[in-house]
């Protein structure tokens, strides 16, 4: 698989595993939180699409960088410091989401792998709405 798009699905899986403990934050936290997962997951959609469309999904680098670099802060309190730190990091090294489409064209029998964007964009929408209902115990 693509580093990028390894990076992406990993720290999306890794969020979506503490959805339980971030669900637990007082409301304006969780709200907070769901607004930051839903804005990476509509990058991410965004993203996905116009690489379907084979053009350059433009500015979402930058703004994917921004995101992770947010990150720590988002989960400030509910991870510990150094875990934060390292999702943050790998979400920094694959915001360079540009370089996919150079990626897709040099090697078209990678174009297989977009579908994981599409997938991490829905764990973070998912995650999102988790967090938003808060926590409600089995």
């Amino acid at each position: 698989m693509i580093s990028i798009i390894k990076d992406i699905i990993d720290v999306a899986k890794a969020l979506f595993g503490l959805k339980d403990s971030l669900a637990k934050a007082n409301k304006q936290k969780r709200d907070e939180m769901a607004d930051y997962f839903q804005a990476v997951s509509v990058c991410l959609k965004a993203t996905y699409e116009k690489l379907s469309e084979d053009e350059v999904p433009h500015g979402h680098c930058a703004e994917l960088g921004e995101y992770a670099l947010s990150l720590p802060k988002v989960l400030d309190g509910f991870i510990e410091e150094d875990k934060a730190l390292e999702l943050s990091n790998r979400l920094e090294r694959s915001h360079s989401v540009e370089g996919l489409w150079v990626e897709f064209n040099t090697n078209p029998s990678k174009k297989n792998q977009l579908q994981s964007i599409a997938e991490a964009s829905g764990i973070f929408l998912a995650l999102s709405n988790s967090v938003r209902a808060g926590y409600k115990p089995d």
